[in-house]
């Protein structure tokens, strides 16, 4: 039984334990995920994993609105200081001499003190983003090694596929129908790890748990709790193969499990813990993902626009706007669906925030694509120049109807 126990080779797309740098930030960011999931569990079972997600993320932003909104002020006042800092910038010329450097940056320094202005202020909110971003990627593969009820509910699961024979062959060389499914899923260097536990078990006489800490991480799939590691990546495609194998008596209570895991796990047909693909409905994940944080940037753009930028700027800031849209599609592709929700919700709470400022600062909201002619002229594309339109329209209707009488 030792040697079928043992185990396995493959491709690696179970993920190891975190190391020492994630391992910390995925057990805080998990903890409050495992809170927040009971609460919404409570409400309801369907999607509940997904609208954790979303309950969190509002709940993060919020916390770091007030440090936002001083962010983004500092940038605009950034840009009306550019032409101060041009000027400074233009008084001691493009000289490499160390003391006129250290005079010019001194006074740009100065400047920017005085007005309470950091060119650094606009990256601390992503960089803040950013270990959430990294835990929460780890937390969405293995979901259930942080949410208690997750957890208990593929540890019930795997008790409950150990006990239908012949799954996981005890003799011989031939694997079970569960082992051989399992092979694809762990990776080659637990394959080797276990090569060591076994002959530590087998021939030294080590007690299982003894050989683990000796050898490190291992997976075992007579042990439900080591098997719920590769269940978690099985697909529906590969449930359904599984259950051709498992007798009528046990399958209903094994079906009703996987069923409300799926359930649990899944947004709207779109699985979390998985990537988006290239396949529906998992690539709407990356395409919101896109569209959104295009949306975020442009109005970005049009808060912090400097009419003084050269061309050179502009042409930048034009190109960042397509380009980091479309970077992040392509790595929330393979990320799991859960990070894509993350950073969905995000950029829908910016652009909510943006819209509501700029309506507050009277900063026109132009709508991307629209040929625009003046800031709030008639017909130039913003919100505020349609406005106008319409009154402008409805004012020369009138003065018809009142010449006709």
């Amino acid at each position: 039984m030792t040697d079928t126990i043992l185990i396995l080779a493959a491709r690696g797309q179970v993920e190891p334990m975190p190391g020492f740098i994630v391992g910390p930030i995925a057990r805080v960011f998990g903890f409050l995920i495992d809170f927040l999931f009971n609460m919404v569990y409570f409400l309801g079972s369907a999607h509940s994993l997904g609208f954790t997600i979303i309950l969190m993320t509002i709940i993060f932003r919020s916390m770091m609105l007030p440090l936002t909104l001083k962010s983004q002020k500092s940038m605009i006042k950034m840009r009306e200081l550019q032409p101060e800092m041009n000027k400074i910038k233009e008084k001691y010329g493009d000289t490499k001499d160390p003391e006129i450097v250290k005079k010019r940056n001194a006074e740009q320094t100065a400047l920017m003190a005085k007005h309470g202005a950091n060119p650094l202020s606009g990256c601390l909110p992503m960089l803040i983003q950013m270990p959430l971003f990294v835990g929460l990627t780890f937390i969405m593969r293995q979901a259930f090694l942080y949410i208690g009820r997750l957890r208990d509910l593929y540890y019930d699961l795997s008790t409950a596929i150990l006990q239908v024979p012949g799954l996981i062959s005890t003799a011989g060389d031939t694997p079970g129908k569960l082992q051989q499914m399992a092979l694809p899923l762990i990776p080659n260097n637990i394959l080797e790890n276990g090569a060591r536990w076994h002959n530590l078990v087998v021939n030294h006489g080590w007690s299982p748990e003894a050989a683990i800490d000796e050898v490190g991480e291992v997976i075992l799939l007579a042990w439900p709790e080591h098997l719920s590691r590769v269940l978690n990546r099985f697909s529906m495609d590969m449930w359904y193969e599984l259950y051709e194998y498992i007798p009528a008596a046990q399958l209903p209570n094994i079906q009703t499990m996987v069923n409300r895991l799926m359930s649990i796990e899944s947004f709207f047909g779109i699985h979390m813990v998985e990537g988006g693909g290239l396949r529906w409905p998992g690539i709407l994940i990356p395409l919101l993902v896109g569209f959104t944080m295009f949306c975020s940037s442009w109005l970005m753009q049009q808060r912090t626009h400097d009419p003084n930028a050269d061309e050179r700027a502009r042409l930048t800031q034009r190109l960042m706007l397509f380009v980091m849209p479309i970077v992040m599609m392509v790595f929330t592709v393979n990320f799991p669906s859960g990070v894509g929700i993350f950073w969905i919700t995000s950029q829908v709470y910016q652009v909510a925030q943006d819209v509501i400022l700029m309506k507050k600062d009277n900063i026109p909201i132009k709508i991307p694509f629209l040929k625009t002619a003046g800031a709030t002229a008639p017909g130039d594309g913003t919100i505020e120049g349609k406005a106008i339109e319409k009154k402008s329209t409805e004012a020369k209707s009138s003065e018809r109807k009142a010449s006709k009488k």
